[in-house]
């Protein structure tokens, strides 16, 4: 199992952030997405920009399409208002992009019981086994970070 790939740096864990590390991690340049998203104008490439920057967020019928495009959930790159459990799950996944190999102590236990928690707690169960899996070498960087990528709760 060959364990090298190239992984691109997170800069930090906002939305724009996020889309340049999928773009970069799928080797796709800004004219390719502005070219998928048939993006005209002077510049196509102005909305890529903009939403890698945060000075626009793309609306959500763009999400779906990049998502289709890099081939990652809606959850991957949507910005994160925390009503849905996978958005909790997936900001401390990609916590762990900028520190990788740390670890989360979540006390499960203490957890109040509602619906929601039990969610977030079947959620980050699995995604301790997957770390696992990898520390253990089950799995690949390459792997791993494509579970995390296609991560859904409910699928």
């Amino acid at each position: 199992m060959n364990n090298n790939f190239f992984k691109p740096e997170l800069e930090n864990l906002s939305q724009g952030a996020r889309l340049k590390f999928v773009r970069k991690l799928r080797y796709m340049s800004k004219p390719n997405v502005a070219e998928f998203l048939q993006l005209g104008g002077v510049k196509p490439t102005d909305s890529i920009d903009k939403y890698e920057r945060n000075a626009r967020e793309p609306q959500t019928e763009r999400i779906e399409l990049l998502a289709e495009l890099f081939d990652v959930s809606n959850y991957a790159i949507r910005r994160y208002n925390f009503v849905d459990p996978n958005e909790v799950i997936y900001y401390h996944m990609w916590e762990e992009e900028l520190c990788p190999y740390s670890q989360f102590i979540i006390d499960i236990d203490a957890m109040k019981k509602t619906y929601y928690n039990e969610d977030i707690i079947r959620g980050l169960e699995e995604w301790g086994e997957m770390r696992e899996r990898r520390e253990k070498g089950k799995i690949s960087d390459s792997d791993y970070i494509e579970w995390k990528l296609h991560f859904d709760l409910y699928n």
